[in-house]
């Protein structure tokens, strides 16, 4: 039998668990099973049968914080990039151009003193990145608690995000709104 030890179910079941409750972290662990050992097909497979799972028992809300509770990473890596071009900005448009001119990993767009888009050219999604096939926006609301937390060490606030577009579901890049 397969172990459940692969990062992104691990991450799956405790966001279920905090946001959900035990009963259904427990139930998702036994029924989604995802090892270290995946197959980079296993998990897209996975993947998409999670945002199935998450769609048919979850309501729009809810399936959000659980997926954005399953981020990779803090940002604050990130964050310290962005950091660097905002300490040295006027305003928020010229940090925006001063983020836009000197990275390649993601681009800004100003729209208001309290408000830009945050966007990827690519997937980034360690799951899924390589397989070329679409999957539900669903997945990529991880990106979210991604750029929350990204945002929130930035701006030294809360911050409000809202994914507009994602890669794996079509687009051409991942846009992500920021407000605070």
């Amino acid at each position: 039998m397969a172990k459940n030890d692969n990062a992104h179910s691990i991450r799956m079941v405790e966001s279920l668990r905090k946001n959900v409750g035990t009963e259904a972290a427990e139930e998702f662990e036994k029924t989604y099973v995802l090892s270290k050992s995946a197959s980079v097909d296993k998990k897209y497979e996975w993947a998409k049968k999670v945002c199935s799972y998450l769609e048919e028992n979850y309501d729009t809300s809810t399936l959000i914080s659980v997926r954005k509770e399953c981020r990779c990473n803090d940002g604050k890596s990130i964050a310290k990039k962005l950091l660097k071009h905002l300490n040295k900005a006027a305003d928020i448009e010229e940090f925006v151009r001063l983020f836009n001119q000197n990275e390649t990993f993601a681009s800004l767009e100003y729209i208001s003193e309290h408000k830009i888009l945050f966007c990827y050219p690519q997937c980034y999604c360690p799951c899924v990145k390589r397989v070329p096939q679409e999957l539900p926006k669903t997945w990529c609301y991880c990106t979210l608690g991604n750029a929350e937390g990204i945002f929130r060490n930035v701006f030294k606030q809360d911050v409000k995000v809202s994914l507009l577009e994602s890669i794996k579901s079509g687009s051409d890049k991942c846009v992500i709104e920021v407000e605070w």
